[in-house]
């Protein structure tokens, strides 16, 4: 197999949302770039310089549609959607990937890999006005995400040694459970919650944080300038971007830009 660079699974990242990208046009869907994506082309026009994937979110009614046509409307069987809802995926939101690739992430464990891939999340109606269901949700997805991760998690990886002492303790005790279970789980639940429009959505199944919410009015979409492409992007992108970072215009300092190393090959 040959090992990709990064300048390869940004060039093979692109070629994937441009697909994307022509799917949802053709068919009226809308999605937005998001998370790092949109923050490096809010203030790199494109990708961050010291990292290399791509993410974008859509409300989930057009992420269900997406979903549904997809394989239909592709235009080569090289580009594959994926979800724990046909099994070739461990997580609770889907991926558009190149399946004449595959990925060796890093903590997680090397025999579950996919193609390079675009991240696709749903974003979900909340009321946090109605806070006994509202924390409860956000609770309980918490704790079906920490159980889907441990029993993916490379025991032998860690951010140090007592992460990966614990690791060590823990993981043989959930080894044997279905972390597709959990992310069906997270997801059901997410789309359960709230099906009636509020004002509000948030992303339960990935981000999972209770004060990541965004005013529904954000979400009108704009073109905006990714690398040499133009892809869609939340009116709002600068109060989202601050629901999100902060100071989101301010780059981190050098020893803070954490570089992805995931092992990409090309089949």
């Amino acid at each position: 197999m040959e090992r990709l660079t990064i300048d390869d699974m940004k060039k093979i990242e692109i070629e994937l949302m441009d697909e994307l990208d022509r799917i949802c046009r053709g068919c009226g869907i809308t999605y937005y770039l998001a998370y790092g994506s949109l923050l490096g082309a809010a203030r790199h026009g494109g990708f961050i310089p010291w990292d290399d994937d791509l993410d974008v979110v859509m409300m989930r009614a057009d992420y269900e549609r997406l979903m549904e046509v997809f394989d239909d409307c592709r235009s080569s069987s090289r580009f594959k959607m994926i979800s724990y809802r046909d099994g070739e995926s461990i997580f609770p939101f889907a991926k558009l990937t190149d399946d004449t690739t595959r990925v060796k992430e890093n903590f997680i464990e090397k025999t579950r890999s996919n193609g390079v891939w675009v991240d696709i999340f749903p974003l979900d109606y909340v009321d946090p006005s109605d806070t006994k269901k509202f924390s409860k949700l956000f609770k309980r997805n918490a704790r079906w995400a920490l159980l889907r991760n441990l029993i993916v998690t490379d025991p032998n990886t860690g951010s140090n040694g007592f992460v990966k002492l614990a690791k060590r303790i823990i993981c043989p005790f959930v080894k044997g459970l279905d972390p597709v279970k959990y992310a069906k789980k997270m997801d059901d639940a997410a789309r359960a919650a709230w099906v009636a429009p509020t004002t509000m959505v948030a992303d339960i199944v990935a981000d999972g944080r209770k004060e990541m919410l965004y005013p529904i009015e954000l979400f009108e979409p704009i073109g905006m300038k990714f690398e040499d492409r133009t892809y869609l992007a939340p009116k709002g992108y600068e109060e989202y971007l601050s629901i999100q970072y902060g100071d989101w215009q301010t780059p981190p300092p050098e020893n803070s830009r954490f570089i992805h190393t995931f092992e990409a090959y090309r089949l």
